[in-house]
């Protein structure tokens, strides 16, 4: 199992070879760039876990790169280890808030040792985070409308979509803490938005829960069985939003339980 995905944006070739199969052997899956405009490129296509950085690169450098990759509040929208060797940049980073500086050269250790430090803390963030960011798909607008505002006043963040096209695209771009996702969508089926997410490197790692009204017609069984299969949290139906919220409360429970339990602090 791929412990995490990591993006090189670097233009030195050896460099990147160095990188890449250090990074390997320890079970992460590793893409490269050769500038600026290959890694926003490479973006688009996947949601890496961490972005190794050079600065001095053509076409597009470093600096003009983390300006892209920060969202309209000038917040990264992705943990960055900047490799430099000029101490002033080193300077400048810190102020952007960077997750990590590695000095050119570098040995081995010590960039396995800074990817594991990053990587650990962003996991922790990522697990306790809040206010949780999960993706309703509803296509009856009231129902959609009772179920966000529930989710809302339980101090969720909310991103409510319509149709299952949209759904896709949306959670592509957003990529939320969980999707929680109608069976009978008018246009494209839950189950099948969930596998379609599933196929993508940006969203395969979002977890789903695929619900049902109680009154919908349905095969139980195959509503199992395709859940089995690709992990989702399936409620076989539901007679109120609260169920909802109940489910979801649960699976973030059980993430933050077990690792605490990881931690041994429980």
């Amino acid at each position: 199992m791929m412990k995490g995905t990591i993006l090189v944006v670097d233009d030195e070739p050896a460099i990147v070879e160095v990188i890449k199969v250090r990074l390997e052997a320890q079970q992460y899956e590793v893409f490269s760039a050769h500038n600026g405009v290959e890694g926003l490129e490479k973006l688009k296509k996947i949601n890496p876990d961490l972005i190794i950085l050079d600065l001095n690169m053509p076409k597009m450098g470093g600096i003009e790169f983390y300006q892209r990759i920060c969202d309209s509040n000038s917040k990264l929208k992705y943990p960055v280890l900047v490799l430099t060797a000029r101490a002033n940049m080193e300077q400048l980073f810190r102020e952007f808030n960077v997750n990590g500086f590695l000095h050119k050269p570098f040995k081995g250790e010590q960039l396995l040792d800074e990817v594991r430090t990053i990587l650990r803390e962003e996991d922790r963030k990522r697990i306790f985070r809040t206010p949780r960011e999960i993706t309703i798909v509803e296509n009856d607008t009231d129902e959609l409308s009772k179920i966000s505002s529930l989710f809302t006043a339980n101090n969720y963040k909310v991103m409510a979509v319509g149709d299952g096209a949209t759904a896709i695209e949306k959670i592509s771009n957003d990529l939320p803490d969980l999707a929680l996702i109608q069976l009978g969508l008018s246009d494209i089926a839950g189950d099948l938005v969930i596998l379609r997410l599933g196929q993508l490197s940006k969203t395969k790692h979002i977890p789903c829960v695929l619900y049902v009204r109680n009154n919908y017609k349905h095969d139980k069984t195959v509503i199992e069985n395709f859940g089995s299969k690709l992990g989702v949290h399936v409620i076989k139906e539901y007679d109120n939003p609260q169920d909802l919220l109940t489910v979801v409360n649960k699976f973030f429970q059980e993430i933050e339980q077990k690792e605490l339990k990881r931690r041994g602090l429980v």
